[in-house]
C-alpha cells in the first residue's frame, strides 16, 4: 500500500467526520472572498507558514528559516479548488477549502485536512506579540498606526482590576479601522482564546464591534466605537486582571 494512498484514506475518514460535525466546502466565490488580498497562517509538514494571495495572482510564501517563496495562484471554478504553482512546478496543484468553527482545512487526495486561519491584508510578518503581552501582563503602553493610548484603571467586583485603554481617530477613518482591524488578527494570532462579537446588543445607535482574548491569566476585550455625535471612533483595548 502506497503513502500516497494510505493519505487519501486518511483524507477520506477525516473529511467524514468533519462533514458529521457540520463542515462546509467554499465555493469558488467564497474562497474569492476568502484569499485575495490576505494572508493565511498554520503549519505545514511541522513548520510554520504564512502565504499572501494578492489580488493580481500572485502568491508569497513564508516559512519560518527559510527564504520567502514567489508563485502563482488561482481559483478554478470547475473544480472549485485553490490551485497554486511554483518554480519548478510542472502542473498546477490544487486544494479544497473547508470551513468548520472559526478554522479553515486545506483539503486534497494527498492531503489530510489541514487546518488554518485567514488574516486581513498582508502579513507575511509575524505580528510582535511581545508586545501584547507586556500590556496584558503589566499594561506597558504602544502605539497604534500612530496613535498612543489613553488609559484609566478600575476596580472590578470579585476584588480584581481593569485597565481601559483607548485609541483616538477620526470618525470611521481608515486609521481606525484599520487598527481595529490589525489588532483584532494579532489578539487572534498570539492569544490562547480568541473569539469575535461583530453584532453586539448595545443600548446607543452608534456602530459597534468587539473580541474577545485570553493571553495567560489575563482577559482581553478589543472594541471600536464610532461616535458620530463627537465625529471620532474609538480603539479600546480592556485588560482585566484577576484578583491575586
Amino acid at each position: 500500500m502506497t503513502r500516497l494512498w494510505m493519505l487519501g484514506i486518511f483524507a477520506f475518514v477525516a473529511l467524514a467526520s468533519m462533514a458529521q460535525a457540520q463542515a462546509v466546502k467554499l465555493s469558488p466565490d467564497e474562497l474569492d472572498a476568502l484569499l485575495t488580498g490576505n494572508t493565511a497562517i498554520g503549519s505545514w509538514e511541522g513548520a510554520t507558514y504564512r502565504q499572501y494571495f494578492g489580488a493580481d495572482g500572485v502568491t508569497i510564501y513564508a516559512q519560518e528559516g527559510a527564504r520567502s517563496a514567489r508563485g502563482e495562484w488561482r481559483i478554478d471554478e470547475a473544480t472549485q479548488e485553490y490551485q497554486s504553482i511554483w518554480p519548478g512546478d510542472a502542473d498546477w496543484q490544487g486544494w479544497f477549502v473547508m470551513e468548520h468553527g472559526d478554522t479553515y482545512y486545506w483539503v486534497s487526495k494527498a492531503t489530510p485536512p489541514t487546518p488554518f486561519q485567514v488574516l486581513r491584508g498582508e502579513q507575511l510578518v509575524a505580528p510582535d506579540c511581545d508586545a501584547l503581552r507586556r500590556f496584558a501582563e503589566t499594561g506597558e503602553r504602544f502605539a497604534l498606526n500612530g496613535a498612543l493610548p489613553r488609559c484609566s484603571t478600575s476596580k472590578t467586583l470579585g476584588g480584581g482590576s481593569s485597565e481601559d485603554c483607548f485609541w483616538r481617530f477620526e470618525f470611521r477613518s481608515e486609521r481606525a479601522i484599520a487598527g481595529f482591524a490589525k489588532l483584532a488578527d494579532h489578539l487572534k494570532a498570539c492569544s490562547a482564546y480568541f473569539s469575535s462579537d461583530p453584532e453586539p446588543r448595545v443600548n446607543h445607535p452608534d456602530s459597534f464591534e468587539q473580541v474577545h482574548a485570553t493571553m495567560g491569566t489575563v482577559g482581553l476585550r478589543l472594541s471600536l466605537k464610532d461616535k458620530a455625535a463627537l465625529s471620532e471612533s474609538l480603539v479600546f483595548l480592556k485588560r482585566r486582571m484577576r484578583k491575586e
